[in-house]
């Protein structure tokens, strides 16, 4: 007996299509990591090369570099953050100034990992072709350690709390390294 209501018509659940979309997203969303870190090795050619090399003349300096940065960088946003949150009684106030103070260090760190990430990946890519016993140009090998590090992330657990953040601080590491060694001469 209908009610007089008119009937609601209620979308079927397509799981196959939600797990197209997805698998379409990620390897979008791969092609274009990829195709970004090539273009900032295109780019900055020299900053690449540099960074590539700083990583393999002495990675574990550059690993602990690149976590004190962060360290530094995340314990100041850290505590810029819980100056911008003051609890009172029953509710919550936001100091605006404090709290994009506290996102802008948050973020900063991640500009020159970014900007060094194509020497990282490059110096994977290297890494990986001297397994192989080829020789690859700069491009390639970039692209190849990128695709093989961000695999290598998607990874539960082990590739989202131990290798991103390895490689954030290395790139970080490298960074500020080559800027040193740079100026340092």
């Amino acid at each position: 007996m209908v009610s007089g209501a008119s009937p609601m018509l209620m979308p079927r659940e397509d799981p196959v299509g939600k797990i197209v979309f997805a698998a379409f997203v990620l390897i979008v969303g791969l092609v274009s990591f990829v195709a970004l870190m090539t273009f900032l090795a295109a780019v900055f050619r020299d900053m690449t090369e540099r960074c590539k090399d700083t990583i393999q003349q002495a990675p574990i300096r550059v690993l602990l570099i690149g976590l004190a940065g962060y360290a530094l960088f995340g314990g100041l946003a850290g505590w810029l953050y819980s100056m911008a949150v003051v609890e009172r009684l029953l509710e919550t106030e936001i100091v605006p100034g404090l709290l994009v103070a506290a996102l802008l260090v948050a973020i900063v760190p991640l500009i020159p990992s970014i900007l060094a990430a194509p020497g990282t990946f490059s110096n994977i890519g290297d890494r990986l072709a001297a397994v192989h016993g080829g020789e690859m140009s700069g491009l390639r090998r970039t692209a190849l350690g990128t695709l093989v590090s961000v695999l290598a992330v998607w990874f539960p657990i082990i590739g989202w709390f131990v290798i991103a953040p390895v490689l954030l601080a290395m790139s970080f590491g490298a960074f500020v390294s080559g800027f040193w060694r740079r100026f340092a001469h």
